[in-house]
């Protein structure tokens, strides 16, 4: 009697695994994905078990569109099924204008600071610099005219004040100017407001969502659940 028990059980085990197949997804494009086969949503993991035949495929990754297809098991025992995600089209047009909020925020806010930064500690030794290269220039100059130094020298003197006399206007325009810009600007840049992309999990209807965070100058992940 039991034989007959552990015979029926295997035959039916075997006619089981005769009726499925077992399919294992390769998803290219998209991070972690959501598989939804015949309306049901599946396990975390690429590798499935189905019935033989024809089946409706839902394939979803945050920020891709949602994949459909069908899958064909024949007779097989076990076979693969590929499937390519693409960006939708609300998270294309969101990495075009936060590439255009993180520009306007860069000359906004971040140029002025860093021109006004680099003038402003520049400043003082180019102020030194332009002094010491005057005094070196008037004391050529009186040397040239009673030629004891050579047109050479005098020339070289002229053109080291020159730069040494650029730079110390540059530098004290770029701390002025910085300044200013950084403070008429500030209202404007306070005013930017960053892109957000929010995207509804179609099979677990939760909401994910990312915008740019000043502060770490990178995208912030967010999950709203619906109940």
């Amino acid at each position: 009697m039991k034989s007959l028990l552990y015979l029926l059980l295997l035959v039916s085990i075997n006619t089981v695994a005769q009726d499925s197949t077992k399919v294992r997804f390769f998803v290219k494009g998209g991070e972690k994905y959501f598989v939804r086969i015949d309306g049901e949503i599946q396990p975390q993991t690429n590798i499935f078990h189905v019935s033989q035949g024809t089946h409706e495929v839902e394939i979803w990754s945050f920020k891709q569109r949602t994949y459909k297809g069908t899958l064909e098991t024949g007779n097989l025992d076990s076979t693969n099924f590929f499937a390519e995600l693409l960006p939708s089209p609300e998270y294309v047009a969101y990495v075009r204008n936060t590439d255009t909020y993180k520009r306007k925020l860069f000359f906004a806010k971040t140029a002025p600071f860093i021109i006004t930064g680099v003038s402003a500690a520049a400043l003082p030794f180019v102020t030194v610099r332009r002094f010491n290269k005057h005094e070196e220039l008037v004391q050529n100059q009186f040397l040239f005219d009673r030629q004891q130094i050579t047109s050479e020298t005098m020339d070289n003197t002229k053109l080291q004040y020159n730069v040494v006399n650029t730079l110390f206007y540059v530098s004290a325009i770029g701390t002025v100017v910085g300044s200013a810009s950084f403070f008429l600007l500030r209202p404007y840049a306070n005013k930017l407001m960053p892109p957000t992309f929010k995207q509804q999990n179609p099979f677990t209807l939760e909401y994910m969502n990312l915008t740019f965070n000043q502060q770490i100058q990178s995208p912030e992940f967010g999950l709203t659940l619906s109940f």
